[in-house]
This record gives structure tokens, C-alpha cells and sequence, in this order.
């Protein structure tokens, strides 16, 4: 077995403009803090940049490149590339040698994974809104070209945490894996793409005789279990408003995922926000506001986990830093919901399907969420490797998350059911709280690309760690 060591480095955004960023390592913690380096100038050419990014003119590499220093040198300041010279360690060059590695840490064998968590809290929403995916890490101060994004190596994970005023719900719950799956095509809108998607549910539902998905379809082609329906036959709309939040109570989900056209505009209060598009009995796009599905969603679903918005725009936030936190991928992490996936700006079905694939197979051989996420993410940046304008891929996904686990727990599995899709088995240790603790995550299957134990090796937070 080859151990793979997890390690986490924190960072957090207080409202006061002070960034503290934690590196959790070998037992061990090393905390550093700084400030902000933001001015009026940065903030509008990030924001421009950002549009930029949304409305799909953002494709040259060295375009997001430029957008990837700016996010760099706003968290950790533009004296960050001078600290390893003079001596000094502010929160980036403490990132520097998180990515690097410690010498000692390298003679343990094995790989390494370095789980950044950024945690934007209360004042810092128009920080909180951007694309830190594509944030782009300077390795040597003398060699501008040495550094790379964040998000597109497959040795680093980038997760986002908000604040929550409530305890968060435990994210780990026992199989089967209760799965929503919505599909919303009003007939005044482009036509949607799902099939790939639904085809890969289905495929694990159907996986083995215990079954570890109970998945639930809420869509205009297809019945309650999947199965098509004939084109010619006409039937009454299928996914309102009304209809999903019925089938959110009855159901009671684990999981929401839900396709759909998204857009981000100005509510009726002033403040701009993210608006789904439900049909209608009519088939029109009836557009939700995302604080009214977050709501909903929070009240009708106490089973809820995770929700996944596969939308164009999904995951847009207030560029107005005088607005309440919007966007519908924020408007849900901040209500009782463990974890959210979205989309940062316009996809093309092509990429959100393979993402969502990637994602859910790895979601049901029980890694964690983060790590599911983290390799459908290097699906997206593999499938566009050889198209520059498709490279940027690895940035679309967005993960908000309350805590590191897999999403179905080991410890409630029987021994014929704990066994993945590839022939392997995960296990977990548990600690008193059942949250997943420090220890050992060992993933026992085939295949070289993958390793055959994760050990945490840092300190673990019991429980949501409070932002400055």
C-alpha cells in the first residue's frame, strides 16, 4: 500500500481585512496572519476581469493568468514574493512552503495532497464572490513563469466555507444514498442536455444487488425511475416550483442535483441575486430567486447534504460589496447545508456532464467530498488539454463545505456493501463526535493512478472553526 498524506492549510478572511492562514501538518500547525492588499484600482480591474471571465471572453491562458495574479497578490500582497528573500513568513510565503513541503515530510514516502480551505467571513462577500480557482501561486521570485493555478494540479484542493450561525448537520449519512434528480427545461429556453448525467445515475443505482443509490427523477422526459417517456406523448409539466418542493418533502433527499438554466439580475428590492428557471404549467420560465430555493430547500429537506447546481451562472455572487451575501451557490451554503457545488460562470453541457460523472462516481465509492470533487475537477482540465480555450475548465466547479468526510458512511456499511464500483473498499476511522477525524482514510483498490490509503496527517478542527 502506498500512503498518501492529506494536509491542510487555512485560510481565513475576517472583515477587518486580516488574512490568517494555518498550515496543519504532521501533527503539527503553523499559524501566520497579514492584511489584504486591496485598493480601489485592484477591486475594478478584478471585477473586470471577472465579467470578463463570465460572459466567456476570459480564454487565453495568459489572460487567466493575469487574473490568477491579481487574486494572488490581493490575499497574500504584493511584498509576498519578498518574504522568503528577507526571512520574513506571511500567509503566502506560509502557502509556498505548504505547497513545497516540508524536507522532513518528503522522507516519509509516498504523495502528498494539500487541502486549502478559504474562509471568507461576514464583510467579505465581494472577496467571497470571485473565481479563487484560478488563483495562481508564484513559486520563485526571480522566475515569474515558475508558478501555476491553484486548481488545476492534481496534488491541491481548493474548498470554501462560509460562516454559519447554526451547528452545521454531520455531512456522512448511511446508504442508500437518496439522490433528487431535477431537470428544468421551460420551452422558452434553449434545450437542456442531461441524458450523460442521468445515464451515469442510473449505472450506479443499478450497480450491485445492495443498492446504494434510491434515485428519484423529476424531469419532462423522463418518469419518477428514469425511464423515458415516448416523445409524442404529451403530458402535463412535470418540475414547477410547486411539484419540486413536493417531491423535496415526500422524498426527502440526501442529495439535490439540479439542471437547469440559470441567470444572475437585479431583484425587486435593488440588490442583484440568482434566479433559476422553473417551468411554468404553462412550460414558461417561471425564474426563482436563489434565497427563496436556499430557504425552502433548508426548511422542506432535513435529510439535505449536498446540493449540485449544474447551471450556467450558477455559482455568480454581488460584485457590490454593500449587498447581503447572493448568488445561489452562497444563498445555500450559508443556510444548514453541508455541502454545495455550482458552476462559476457559462458551461457548455459537454464539460458539466463529464464533471458531474466524474464527480458522482467518485462520491459513490465513498471518497471524500472534497476528493470526489477534486478529481472530477481534474477531468474537466484533462478533457481540455489539448484546447486552449477548453483549458480553463478546471476553474468551473465551485465547492462550499462544512467539513472533510465521504458522503455515505463506512462505519454503517455491511461488508458485501461496502464494496466500490472498481472492486475496492473504503473505510474510515470515526471519532466521538462521528465526524471523520485524524487518522487514516484506507482506500483499498485497484488501479495506478490511484493511491491505496490517505492518512490525515494534520490536526483536525472538531468542529467549524470561528473567522476573524
Amino acid at each position: 500500500m502506498t500512503a498518501l498524506s492529506v494536509e491542510e492549510f487555512i485560510i481565513q478572511v475576517g472583515r477587518d481585512q486580516r488574512v490568517v492562514a494555518e498550515w496543519q501538518h504532521a501533527g503539527s500547525s503553523q499559524q501566520v496572519s497579514g492584511e489584504l492588499d486591496i485598493d480601489d484600482l485592484r477591486l475594478r480591474t478584478i471585477d473586470v476581469l471577472v465579467d470578463l471571465l463570465r460572459s466567456n471572453q476570459l480564454v487565453k491562458i495568459h489572460e487567466l493568468k493575469l487574473l490568477g495574479e491579481h487574486l494572488f497578490v490581493t490575499l497574500f500582497g504584493s511584498s509576498t514574493l519578498r518574504d522568503d528573500v528577507h526571512g520574513r513568513s506571511g500567509p503566502g510565503a506560509l502557502l509556498r512552503r505548504a505547497i513545497k513541503g516540508d524536507h522532513a515530510d518528503a522522507e516519509g514516502g509516498g504523495g502528498r495532497l494539500l487541502r486549502v480551505v478559504l474562509e471568507m467571513g461576514a464583510g467579505a462577500e465581494r472577496l467571497a464572490s470571485w473565481p479563487w480557482e484560478y488563483l495562481y501561486v508564484p513559486l520563485d521570485s526571480q522566475d515569474p513563469d515558475s508558478g501555476f493555478f491553484l486548481g488545476e494540479s492534481k496534488k491541491f484542493m481548493l474548498t470554501r466555507k462560509l460562516p454559519l450561525a447554526v451547528a452545521s448537520r454531520t455531512i456522512q449519512v448511511g446508504p442508500p444514498l437518496r439522490v433528487l434528480f431535477v431537470v428544468l427545461s421551460p420551452n422558452n429556453l434553449d434545450m437542456i442536455e442531461y441524458e450523460a448525467v442521468l445515464e451515469t445515475m442510473l449505472e450506479l443505482r443499478d450497480a450491485d444487488d445492495e443498492t446504494r443509490i434510491d434515485l428519484r427523477v423529476l424531469s419532462q422526459g423522463h418518469g419518477p425511475d428514469g425511464t423515458p417517456y415516448p416523445p409524442d406523448e404529451d403530458l402535463a409539466v412535470q418540475a414547477t416550483w410547486p411539484s419540486f418542493l413536493n417531491s423535496v418533502e415526500q422524498f426527502d433527499p440526501h442529495v439535490v442535483h439540479i439542471i437547469s438554466h440559470g441567470r444572475y439580475s437585479e431583484g425587486r428590492e435593488g440588490g442583484p441575486r440568482g434566479q433559476v428557471a422553473f417551468p411554468r404549467d404553462d412550460a414558461t420560465a417561471d425564474w426563482i430567486a436563489d434565497r427563496d430555493l436556499a430557504n425552502q430547500l433548508n426548511e422542506s429537506g432535513s435529510s439535505l447534504r449536498l446540493v449540485f447546481l449544474q447551471s450556467c451562472e450558477s455559482a455568480a455572487s454581488s460584485s457590490n460589496a454593500y449587498h447581503v451575501i447572493s448568488g445561489m451557490a452562497q444563498s445555500l451554503a450559508q443556510k444548514n447545508i453541508p455541502a454545495v457545488v455550482a458552476m462559476n460562470f457559462k458551461i457548455k453541457s459537454l464539460l458539466a456532464n463529464t464533471f458531474a460523472r466524474a464527480f458522482y462516481q467518485n462520491l459513490v465509492a465513498r471518497s471524500p467530498i472534497e476528493v470526489a470533487m477534486h478529481a472530477a475537477r481534474r477531468q474537466l482540465y484533462l478533457s481540455g488539454i489539448t484546447d486552449e480555450s477548453h483549458r480553463r475548465g478546471f476553474g468551473l466547479p465551485v465547492l462550499y463545505l462544512r467539513e472533510s468526510s465521504p458522503l455515505l458512511s463506512p462505519a454503517m456499511l455491511s461488508p458485501s456493501s461496502a464494496t466500490g464500483s472498481g472492486g475496492g473498499r473504503v473505510t474510515a476511522p470515526r471519532g466521538p463526535d462521528n465526524r471523520s477525524g485524524a487518522g487514516q482514510l484506507v482506500v483499498d483498490r485497484p488501479g495506478a493512478d490511484r493511491p491505496d490509503s490517505v492518512a490525515f496527517t494534520g490536526r483536525r478542527p472538531s468542529g467549524d472553526r470561528p473567522v476573524a
